[in-house]
């Protein structure tokens, strides 16, 4: 399991903060990526930024993109009106902005926390969802015909409750120090995701970084790497060494070795390049995204085949999300390990890749799997 990090002591300040800035509809990004200081941004109005296509988002902020465009659901670009960076400027820049406000004496609800261990057993005791069954029939009979070399099939869990957003975020930091972690709210609802899958990361001066992250095990699992998990992720290798071939200068790449990733590990390879002169880097993000690793392939038919059999809206989920500075710089990650909190509780989101040979007992245990790093977040915070 991946170590702890100490939370910030302004933890109780800026979880009051923050559900106080939810509670008033504020559009704001809080974010921290790996090894890096959070950083807070805050829109000075509610009119987000709302696009058809990645391709035409200008300007710089937080975005979050859905999985599928053109179903209902807009890129939403949060402008950078306000940013904070660290802890201590994070925690008096929401004091301020509280006070100029004027929302001191907002009464904002009361949020819940969890007993982690009952909940995970529920989910993996609860019945299956017949519609994820269905749809897992559905694609392994694509797949067995030769239709399709992969499809990644997802599902969603209700969990009733009115839990904290910036608890949730704050307990992400403190338990995964390798992923983005993020809490996005605006016209899209509230998002709270920590994914270790980097879909875009550089600057047009220092160069672009990628990765094919896939297959899953169960963290600490001795031994080589099944079959299975070893072609899932080759495919989605291949997949970006094929997108990027004609668009990248200097493109190099690792071998694929393990990564952690709370309680479950993948095999990773990891990518780097230049952009040709010719190309913009939204153009070249608008071409991987989405990858094998949330998708299938051939991508074009298998994410219709996913719009068509799925019984739920994906909406952002395994869409991808991050600090965009207008085609010069980026941070942008795959939209995996995510929930989306309303008042009535959350809705986790996981996924898993398809294959011929896939057994549905142990997809379905993936997911749950999946899942249970985002349901131990709904708990307390730990003490310092």
């Amino acid at each position: 399991m991946e170590s702890c990090i100490p939370l910030p002591p302004q933890s109780l300040d800026i979880v009051r903060s923050c559900e106080t800035l939810l509670f008033a509809d504020k559009s704001f990004a809080l974010f921290r990526l790996p090894g890096k200081e959070p950083v807070l941004l805050l829109q000075k109005d509610r009119k987000e930024h709302l696009y058809p296509s990645f391709g035409g988002v200008e300007g710089t902020g937080f975005v979050l993109c859905p999985f599928a465009e053109g179903q209902g659901h807009p890129v939403v670009l949060i402008r950078d009106d306000e940013k904070y960076t660290g802890w201590d400027n994070i925690a008096a820049g929401l004091a301020g902005i509280i006070r100029r406000d004027n929302l001191e004496h907002m009464t904002v609800p009361e949020t819940v926390s969890c007993d982690f261990a009952g909940l995970k057993e529920r989910l993996y005791k609860a019945p299956r969802d017949t519609g994820y069954t269905k749809a897992l029939q559905c694609f392994l009979k694509e797949l067995s015909g030769g239709h399709f070399q992969k499809l990644v099939l997802s599902r969603s869990q209700d969990i009733a409750g009115r839990f904290s957003a910036a608890r949730i975020f704050l307990n992400a930091c403190a338990s995964c120090p390798h992923a983005m972690v993020s809490l996005v709210h605006g016209s899209c609802g509230t998002w709270i995701g920590a994914s270790p899958e980097i879909l875009m990361q550089g600057s047009l001066a220092g160069g672009w970084q990628t990765m094919a992250l896939a297959g899953t095990r169960k963290s600490g699992t001795e031994g080589a790497w099944d079959d299975k998990n070893r072609h899932e992720q080759a495919i989605v290798a291949d997949y970006i060494r094929q997108v990027l071939t004609p668009a990248a200068a200097d493109l190099t790449e690792s071998e694929a070795y393990t990564f952690q990733a709370g309680g479950v590990e993948h095999l990773r390879t990891d990518f780097a390049f230049k952009t040709k002169e010719s190309m913009r880097i939204q153009d070249v993000v608008h071409s991987l995204h989405p990858t094998p690793a949330v998708c299938g392939l051939p991508k074009e038919r298998a994410q219709q085949c996913i719009l068509t059999t799925e019984t739920q809206d994906r909406r952002y989920y395994s869409g991808f999300l991050g600090f965009w500075d207008n085609g010069q710089a980026c941070s942008l990650y795959v939209n995996l390990r995510c929930l989306k909190l309303s008042q009535q509780g959350v809705r986790l989101y996981a996924g898993g890749g398809i294959l011929p040979q896939s057994d549905p007992d142990s997809e379905w245990l993936e997911t749950c799997g999946k899942m249970c790093t985002m349901l131990a977040l709904l708990g307390e915070m730990p003490e310092d």
